[in-house]
């Protein structure tokens, strides 16, 4: 009985200073006013001194052709040592097309490709673009120490990771604009109009680039093989017909058995030759059908185009929003101090 009502008496109390302090807030009305006021102008100051962030937008697709057109081919062509079944898995189809897109080593090669306007590296761009021009030229000389860029720097690969994990964190997006399509958008945000746009460019480039020659390397590979013995066996052709020339002319008597046996020999192998000559030339129209199968068609679909879409935040939303901050984080400090100056009694 006597704990039921000393939890009643308690619960009664923590109403009562909970309407204390509420009473207590209502009083400091103008004290949140001010708060409200000073957070305001500094919301409305951050605003105008951002600067602001342009949006670098490019849409592409791939098309890959799937099938086995040639697959009545391949046994045929396996003889001369060549494949032309043409490969249905690969590791950068769907989605992983995306992540080699965001993959460290192609930011990285856009980050060192030189501009052709300012014949500088993108990311040297970058650090004028992001650092007071005295740390700039500090950093970028400390870039330049290495002028191979194919050789490790420890502190230029320092500075690489920590601008590709900011740009995926923070500035590049990579996404599918429909699940069921295959239409990849990507954006690039950045404070530098002309920056944004160069390294979305450079950017999907590359990619391209690396996709489109991972995609055909076995294809031109077995194209390449099959011209070599194109050639092999024309020469081999060439020589057999001008031997049996050579020959002819020097027969000045037709009695004699040895030339024409010799003549024979050659012819035969002349024969033999131009069938196999001829195969293979069906077998490298077929190698060439399937490299162009192999290699994917990129196309872009919408390029980035000055002026970029321009993001800066209202300096009225922003004045707002910092005021709302403001009030809040006064009321709780407020709020907590008094609360604990108020005793609170169990009997």
């Amino acid at each position: 009985m006597n704990d039921n009502f000393s939890i009643e008496r308690n619960e009664k109390k923590m109403i009562d200073k909970g309407r204390l302090i509420f009473q207590y807030l209502v009083s400091k009305w103008w004290l949140f006013f001010i708060v409200a006021c000073i957070f305001g102008v500094l919301g409305i100051t951050y605003a105008w001194l951002k600067d602001p962030e342009f949006t670098a937008e490019m849409t592409f697709t791939t098309d890959l052709e799937k099938g086995g057109a040639l697959g009545m081919y391949s046994g045929l062509a396996a003889q001369f040592g060549v494949d032309l079944s043409g490969g249905t898995n690969s590791a950068f189809e769907g989605d992983n097309l995306i992540e080699l897109l965001k993959s460290r080593n192609i930011i990285e090669k856009t980050l060192l490709t030189k501009s052709q306007k300012s014949n500088l590296l993108l990311l040297e761009e970058y650090i004028i673009n992001h650092q007071s021009e005295e740390d700039a030229d500090t950093t970028i000389k400390q870039i330049r120490t290495e002028k191979n860029l194919s050789q490790p720097n420890r502190f230029r690969d320092s500075i690489l990771g920590k601008i590709f994990k900011k740009f995926l964190k923070n500035k590049l997006t990579i996404e599918r604009k429909d699940k069921k399509l295959s239409y990849i958008q990507l954006k690039f945000i950045d404070n530098n109009e002309e920056f944004a746009k160069k390294f979305v460019e450079i950017l999907a480039n590359n990619a391209i680039d690396y996709y489109v020659e991972y995609k055909g390397r076995k294809a031109k590979k077995n194209f390449e093989l099959l011209n070599n013995q194109c050639d092999s066996v024309k020469n081999l052709l060439y020589g057999n017909i001008q031997q049996i020339a050579v020959n002819n002319d020097l027969n000045v008597n037709p009695l004699k058995q040895v030339t024409k046996a010799i003549n024979q020999k050659v012819q035969v192998n002349a024969s033999a030759n131009t069938a196999l000559y001829t195969e293979l030339l069906k077998q490298l129209g077929l190698a060439r059908v399937n490299l162009q199968r192999e290699t994917p068609l990129i196309q872009i679909i919408d390029y980035p185009k000055f002026p970029l879409q321009k993001e800066k935040p209202g300096r009225l939303l922003m004045g707002i929003i910092f005021a709302i901050i403001g009030v809040l984080f006064a009321i709780t400090f407020v709020g907590i101090n008094k609360w604990k100056k108020i005793p609170l009694f169990i009997d």
